[in-house]
């Protein structure tokens, strides 16, 4: 037992006394370090040279935003409420993105159609036959604008009516009626206002002159195209004919100023109708829109080009159409740019992207480095750069310097060869 204490005793004091040795000489060797060694060790490495790629190129500023590609005439239309409370949507057979014609249904209330039609304000009453004035002539033409042949004199006769069923028919609806008791004024079912000229009976015939009997009808003529429309019978309080009457109801027809469009957003299934509901539409080309701050709107110059890329990646060459500003209060302004070539294609509807605009460009297909690569120029002397070479020295080689922005410089090199896409600048 105490040979193995001894043994380990030893062990240990001779390892004490090679760390105390080796501190020792290292303390010598720092005693003994000259100061330009202290002067060395305590000095950062040289930083190495700080380069740039030349690059081939235009020299342009660049304006870059985000944007959205729709139609830029947006129309809000509120939707027709019937008199029947409660009504709800209950059927939406336009969805958002799908085309609006002239004519066509874009929603139903209480199981009813409410057709998209043509006009400058939204119907006020309920249009039936010997009705006259502007609301009339308006139902007229949008018939006409729906691609249905009517006369268009502001007088709803049968012809007007038998359009206004067409309009019906041709989706699968049945129009509104009314039943209408005849009264004792004048020639029943006349296109015009009884009295007048213009007046024609349901068959097309012209009344007779006053003072002349009428000829009568023959018994095997067929029924007049208006016939299909009306249902006849008698009130049973009286001896007066009854007739049941097609009318334009003003719950089934939302006013649009402009058609074709696109839609934009409906109201849901379910939503209450009422005149705070609205269909958004959208007409015209497709075009790119963004609001931007009003010193940006201040850079840009109509007719700039640039391009929009897409999400996915995909790049539209554009032109800047017009800057709209903003109102008074309003810190922001329209842009709007159209395709450069041709037309943005539909596929684009509804997409983001980012627009980059070149503002300003002061030279092109030129050698490019940073300015403070560029040393003297600028009337001070003749201009040159420190061109990297292979064996990582530097060579001074004399450029003009033709054009200048943003912190980069168009250069051309005395000598062709001395300079070239690729090569390494010293920028430091």
């Amino acid at each position: 037992m105490t040979l193995i204490r001894s043994r380990k005793a030893l062990a240990v004091g001779g390892s004490v006394a090679i760390v105390a040795l080796l501190a020792g000489g290292w303390g010598l060797a720092h005693a003994f370090e000259s100061p330009a060694q202290r002067e060395a060790a305590a000095t950062a490495p040289s930083p190495l040279p700080v380069t740039s790629e030349v690059r081939v190129g235009d020299l342009t500023r660049r304006i870059t935003f985000q944007a959205t590609v729709g139609r830029t005439g947006l129309m809000s239309v509120a939707l027709p409420s019937p008199a029947a409370e409660p009504a709800y949507v209950t059927g939406k057979p336009t969805s958002s993105g799908a085309p609006v014609a002239a004519g066509q249904i874009v929603t139903e209330v209480n199981g009813r159609p409410v057709f998209a039609v043509t006009g400058g304000f939204p119907f006020y009453r309920e249009l039936r036959r010997d009705h006259t004035g502007p609301d009339v002539r308006q139902l007229q033409a949008a018939l006409r604008d729906a691609g249905i042949p009517t006369t268009v004199d502001g007088v709803f006769g049968a012809g007007t009516e038998r359009s206004l069923t067409a309009l019906y028919s041709r989706t699968g609806h049945a129009p509104p009626t009314v039943v209408d008791v005849e009264e004792d004024r004048g020639v029943p079912g006349t296109d015009a206002t009884p009295g007048t000229d213009a007046a024609v009976d349901a068959t097309g015939a012209q009344p007779a002159p006053a003072g002349t009997s009428a000829t009568a009808p023959s018994p095997s003529a067929a029924p007049s195209a208006s016939s299909a429309a009306d249902t006849s019978d008698t009130d049973p309080t009286s001896d007066r004919p009854v007739t049941r009457r097609v009318v334009a109801s003003p719950a089934e027809l939302v006013v649009v100023p402009t058609l074709p469009a696109v839609a934009a957003e409906t109201p849901a299934v379910g939503t209450a109708a009422g005149s705070e509901v609205e269909l958004r539409l959208e007409s015209g080309r497709l075009r790119i829109a963004a609001d931007v701050p009003v010193l940006i709107a201040e850079t840009l110059i109509e007719g700039s080009t640039g391009t929009f890329t897409a999400a996915d990646g995909a790049t539209t060459p554009i032109t800047l159409e017009t800057v709209v500003p903003g109102g008074d209060d309003d810190a922001e302004s329209r842009v709007i740019l159209d395709a450069a070539n041709g037309e943005l294609v539909p596929d684009l509807l509804g997409a983001e992207g980012l627009v980059a605009l070149d503002i300003e460009t002061v030279q092109t297909g030129s050698l490019i480095v940073p300015t403070v690569a560029v040393a003297g120029g600028g009337g001070s002397g003749e201009a040159h750069l420190l061109v990297e070479q292979d064996d990582g020295t530097f060579r001074r080689i004399p450029v003009v310097e033709t054009g200048q922005l943003d912190g980069e410089s168009a250069v051309e090199p005395t000598d062709p060869d001395d300079l070239g896409e690729g090569d390494r600048v010293r920028v430091d």
